[in-house]
């Protein structure tokens, strides 16, 4: 899906689609909004391949002492909330959500009010590519909403990217 939705993303018809949907929701130049664009595509690209399986592997650490040694295993948080900046509103909550997702998790993203735009057609674009449908929930909410989903449920991280 990673590798489809980064093929997708290097199209230029569906890059100019991209473009200008950002363009209609936050203040960038058709070039600031390209390279946002490119940036996107080419982290979808690689880690459209064996790449993700690096992210979820052990890791180890020597100690300060003679035979001391940590290890360490990544584990899946389960619901997490995903809350992005206007001011990137293709490139951070991609990331974002892609690294949820990699590492097995069931993201509900928040994306900043004026530019949800973006995200809602994003998220087309993987269903298009073949991502289920309820593997991420989206969220086109103002704050309040936002900050009693993630008080009364059951979300167990919460990735802020933007100021209060």
């Amino acid at each position: 899906i990673s590798r489809k939705a980064g093929q997708a993303l290097s199209d230029p018809t569906i890059a100019e689609f991209f473009i200008q949907t950002i363009q209609k929701t936050v203040p960038k130049s058709h070039a600031q909004a390209a390279g946002e664009v490119k940036v996107t595509a080419d982290f979808l690209n690689n880690f459209g391949g064996d790449n993700v399986r690096f992210l979820a592997r052990s890791f180890g650490v020597p100690g300060d002492h003679y035979g001391q040694f940590s290890n360490g295993h990544r584990w899946p948080y389960g619901p997490v909330a995903i809350i992005a900046p206007f001011n990137f509103p293709l490139e951070i909550p991609v990331l974002q959500l892609m690294g949820a997702l990699f590492m097995g998790n069931k993201p509900v993203l928040k994306p900043a009010e004026k530019c949800a735009l973006v995200m809602e057609q994003f998220l087309h674009l993987l269903h298009d590519c073949g991502m289920d449908k309820n593997d991420v929930d989206l969220l086109n909410c103002q704050g309040p909403v936002a900050e009693s989903l993630i008080l009364n449920s059951n979300i167990r991280l919460t990735q802020f990217t933007g100021s209060s």
